[in-house]
This record gives C-alpha cells, sequence and structure tokens, in this order.
C-alpha cells in the first residue's frame, strides 16, 4: 500500500496516535500547521488526496527519462507550486506585489567539466520568476549566487561565467543573463538583476545562541523573500545538496576563500550550512528538475519538482526520493532541532506523486 493509502484509513490514524501518545484529531479549516509538499514528476497523470479529493494530471505528460521541453517543466512546476501550499495560501500568498525578492539557485560549476544536473535548471527559475509576475508578486528580483569555484567575467577575465554561459544549448540556449534581458523586456515596470554574493557588500553578524558572527550579504540580510532552487544532488560535505544545504553559496568567497574553505573553521558543514540557514530561512523551496547527480559524479535523469513553503520539508521528500532516511541527513536533522521544519516524513502531508513513485536512489 503506497503511504497515501495508508494514512486515509482509520487503523493507521488510530495507530500514529497510539505512537504519539495521544489522540489524532483531523485539523479544522482555521488550524492547519501540517507541512504540505507537492511532488510532480513528468508523467504525473493525477491523483487522489487523503481526504479523497482528485488532482488533475498534467495535460502533456511525459516519460521520467525523457527530453522536456521549457512548457512541459513550466507545467511541471506550476502543477508542484499549486500542491505546495497550505490553507492559509502558497507562494503568490507569500509574495506581496511590493516585495523584493531574491532567488537562490545553485550555480556551483560552470566552467570546468559542467556535468548535467549539478546546477539549477535555468527553465525552472525562468518558470518561477514567470509565474510571481504573472500573479503581480514582487517588484523587484534578484538572482544571487556565490560559487566556490568560478568568479565574473570581469574579475577572473574568463570567457564565460555562471552568468554568461548557455552550458552547451542544455536549457535551450538559455543564460542568466539572456533571462534578465527577456524579463526585464516583457515586465518592463519590473527590476530583473543579478548579483555575485561573493563580492556584495556583507556584514558581520553574530548568531543568536552562540559565539560565533558570520559574515552575511546585504542582499540576504535586507531582502524580502529568499527562494531557493536546487537540484537533486549528493554531496560530499553534507550527504545531500538541496534548499538548505543550498546557503552553502551565500557566504561571501571575498571572506571565506576559493573554495570556501574558511568556512570550515566556523564548524562542521552540516552546523555551518544550518547557521547560515538561519540568518534568513527560505520563504519557499524548490528542488529537482530534469536532471540530479548521485555520488561519484554520475547524472541522473528523473524529471522530478519537488515544491513547498517549508524548505526542511521539501528537502526531507527530495532526500527521500534520492534514497536517504531524512531524519538521517545530518543537517536536515539539526535544522529540525532548531525549530526550521519537519526532517520526519510522518507529518508531511506530500501531495501530487508518492515519494515511493519519484524515488530513485
Amino acid at each position: 500500500m503506497l503511504r497515501r493509502g495508508f494514512l486515509k484509513s482509520a487503523p493507521a490514524i488510530a495507530a500514529l496516535g497510539r505512537a504519539w501518545g495521544q489522540d489524532v484529531a483531523t485539523a479544522g479549516a482555521t488550524v492547519d500547521t501540517t507541512p504540505r509538499v507537492g511532488i510532480v514528476l513528468s508523467s504525473f497523470t493525477g491523483s487522489e488526496d487523503h481526504d479523497g479529493s482528485k488532482v488533475q494530471g498534467l495535460a502533456d505528460p511525459a516519460p521520467v527519462d525523457a527530453d522536456l521541453s521549457a512548457s512541459q517543466i513550466d507545467a511541471m512546476l506550476r502543477k508542484a507550486i499549486s500542491l505546495g501550499t497550505t490553507r492559509r495560501g502558497g507562494l503568490a500568498a507569500i509574495v506581496a506585489a511590493d516585495e523584493w525578492v531574491v532567488i537562490k539557485p545553485r550555480i556551483e560549476t560552470c566552467c570546468h567539466g559542467y556535468l548535467r544536473g549539478s546546477v539549477t535548471d535555468l527553465r525552472v527559475v525562468r518558470s518561477l520568476i514567470e509565474f510571481l509576475a504573472e500573479h503581480k508578486c514582487g517588484a523587484r528580483f534578484t538572482i544571487a549566487e556565490g560559487s566556490g569555484e568560478w568568479q565574473p567575467r570581469e574579475r577572473s577575465k574568463a570567457a564565460v561565467d555562471g552568468w554568461t554561459t548557455e552550458w552547451g544549448g542544455e536549457f535551450g540556449g538559455l543564460s542568466y543573463d539572456k533571462m534578465i534581458r527577456e524579463l526585464s523586456r516583457k515586465y518592463p515596470k519590473i527590476v530583473f538583476e543579478r548579483v555575485d554574493l561573493n563580492f556584495d557588500e556583507a556584514i558581520e553578524l553574530p548568531l543568536r545562541g552562540k559565539t560565533l558572527a558570520y559574515f552575511i550579504p546585504k542582499t540576504i540580510q535586507q531582502c524580502d523573500r529568499v527562494i531557493s532552487v536546487a537540484p537533486l544532488a549528493t554531496s560530499e560535505q553534507t550527504g545531500v545538496s538541496l534548499s538548505v544545504a543550498n546557503y552553502w553559496g551565500i557566504a561571501p568567497g571575498a571572506h571565506y576563500g576559493f573554495p570556501k574553505t574558511g568556512l570550515l573553521k566556523l564548524g562542521q558543514p552540516e552546523e555551518v550550512v544550518v547557521d547560515l540557514f538561519s540568518y534568513h530561512p527560505a520563504d519557499y523551496a524548490i528542488v529537482g528538475g530534469a536532471w540530479g547527480v548521485e555520488g561519484g559524479g554520475r547524472s541522473v535523469h528523473h524529471n522530478v519538482l519537488v515544491a513547498g513553503t517549508n524548505a526542511v520539508s521539501v528537502d526531507a521528500a527530495g532526500a527521500a526520493i534520492m534514497g536517504f532516511e531524512p531524519t538521517g541527513v545530518a543537517h536536515l536533522a539539526l535544522a529540525q532541532r532548531r525549530g526550521f521544519g519537519n526532517a520526519d516524513l510522518g507529518p508531511i502531508w506530500i501531495r501530487g506523486n508518492e515519494i515511493e513513485q519519484a524515488r530513485r536512489p
């Protein structure tokens, strides 16, 4: 039996109540603290929610190993966003019309042997911004990254950088600079820009509850909203590199070096990444895309997107899809202990595809 079917059964509800040592009742319309995470495979043809309501599938489903068009990626993202919501509202309710929104993708590599799945799918970023602009959410959009492996062309004097490379045509010839130009023409009343967090003006800020301080870029510290968008990838430092571990890229290389080995003087990788996350926790998280990366540097073609309002819960679902036990991932367990969200899959309401359907260990 799939997890959704199990959770719909009365014996399961009673069993959960006994396990938690308390009575279990369904939340009322005005009380809903259950984290919801949307999972959408390219093959999604519809599902049924825990309450029996039907979820419509994609209009143009495709196999999980198919090469997807930009319109198919866009449809997957919009479906995932519609499912990764709460009764208080989803992404469109979080971002106000006049707010400054930072989109934090993963652009860790660009010029030295780019591997499919090692960076955020640019089509996902563009579709996300288009969704927000269409819903009149946000007046300023900043795409922000601070790679430990490359520097902007004006500093490195290299032929390309993470902002200008077209990834060998991987994303339909799209680059971040090209994306910003296109969006600026289409939505002339909205500001679109990119910021290299390695060289953004940074402020040394103390960390609550610790005697440590970190340099935090003003862009991250002062913006209204942060949306973390990352691929499904394994990591030598943190086990999995998803939306929370994506915060490694906010630490300015101007202070911590290239690569950012200076960060490791402040603690273990799982501690450092949760510390960085705590300065401005993601207001929304999206993980996945057409490709991901597994241990040993192998690309995985999975065509899946995972979205939700709580980054830790989104990453828990993403880690499970990758074959990890989420509470066994050190930084996710630490983030849960610090109160940033649920790494335990039990309380999370998975909508759309089941984890079992999307799992690719």
